[in-house]
């Protein structure tokens, strides 16, 4: 069984995200959040296991067992070289407990649970945004959220009515063991900041699944599209730099280039493609988008879906449930007639 989400590159390339069922804590009620103006509050494995690792008693076991019956058993699935655990079995623990041994790894931990020592102002973030999801999307609630740390594996672990995120991947893009890992441009999503966002974007990407219908580029661009569009709505103080996780350069270059971004798009015959690779051009995490210009920023593809989107909803006014809801590629490019 498939647990886990593992965004090497952060939630930029959505044909990668799975999800399964099983959890059962209790989810976070937003209405009852926006009635009562409590936080949702993000649970804390990563202090709950640490504490573990310090001090590994059986009552430590008993109690992560008890607290964390179905996310515990997906943690050690993605640590434990990503095959299925019985965390009733001593054979468990004493594995966490080597694979968390190593002294970097150690290093990361504690710096990890340093920079997220207070996550009020991220539950703030997440509490404002299950409001306004409650309002756009009609009622819709947001799950459980949680941390844990996977030593750059599992990004983000997905159950039902459960999201974790590995904090060890929001430690800044100037933290010294990204060196050694990361690519520069990749290094720009690993902001403690995008944590909110990426919380936001793993929740809509259960709540609206791929369509199984043709794959081809406009179909990745409009989904991805979707999403972010969604997230400008659910984090309307975010630039939309932010958003897409570009620099500020990156969409001024976009922007400045648009009519020459859509009209090779459409030249090249690249737009309505089911080739893999030219999918893959558009939409993956990359220094820059090879079928347009070593100045452009990697991930075109998802900027011109938003921008598509945003032209659709300027036109029609659709509200956002409708507009996630939308599945005809062409009622869309129609009705948005995007054309910079």
């Amino acid at each position: 069984m498939k647990y886990v989400a593992s965004f090497i590159f952060f939630f930029v390339s959505v044909s990668s995200f799975c999800s399964c069922t099983g959890h059962t804590e209790k989810t976070n009620n937003s209405a009852y959040v926006q009635d009562q103006g409590s936080l949702i509050t993000v649970e804390r494995f990563d202090i709950d296991f640490h504490s573990y690792l310090i001090d590994p008693t059986t009552e430590k076991e008993i109690s992560l067992k008890e607290k964390y019956p179905q996310f515990l058993k997906a943690f050690g699935t993605v640590t434990v070289d990503n095959k299925d655990v019985d965390v009733d079995s001593p054979e468990c623990f004493a594995r966490l407990r080597e694979y968390f041994s190593n002294k970097i790894l150690s290093k990361i931990y504690t710096d990890a649970l340093s920079q997220f020592a207070d996550m009020t102002i991220y539950q703030q973030q997440l509490t404002e945004a299950a409001s306004r999801a409650n309002t756009l999307l009609k009622g819709k609630q947001l799950p459980t959220f949680g941390v844990h740390v996977s030593g750059f594996k599992a990004n983000t672990i997905v159950l039902d009515n459960y999201i974790s995120i590995s904090t060890d991947k929001y430690l800044g893009k100037d933290y010294p063991a990204y060196q050694e890992f990361f690519e520069e441009y990749q290094r720009i999503q690993m902001q403690p900041e995008y944590i909110v966002r990426d919380y936001l974007k793993a929740w809509l990407l259960t709540e609206q699944p791929k369509s199984n219908k043709r794959k081809d580029l406009v179909s990745e661009m409009l989904y991805e599209g979707k999403i972010l569009y969604a997230l400008q709505q659910l984090l309307p103080d975010w630039s939309e730099a932010d958003i897409l996780g570009y620099t500020a350069d990156q969409i001024k270059w976009c922007d400045d280039n648009s009519k020459n971004i859509w009209k090779k798009t459409v030249d090249q015959n690249n737009l309505f493609s089911t080739d893999f690779l030219t999918i893959q051009k558009y939409m993956d995490e990359a220094p820059y988008t090879a079928s347009i210009s070593a100045d452009s920023p990697g991930r075109i593809g998802a900027w011109l879906g938003l921008q598509i989107i945003k032209n659709y909803a300027k036109n029609t006014g659709d509200d956002l449930s409708s507009i996630l809801a939308l599945d005809n590629n062409q009622n869309i490019l129609n009705k948005a007639k995007y054309n910079p």
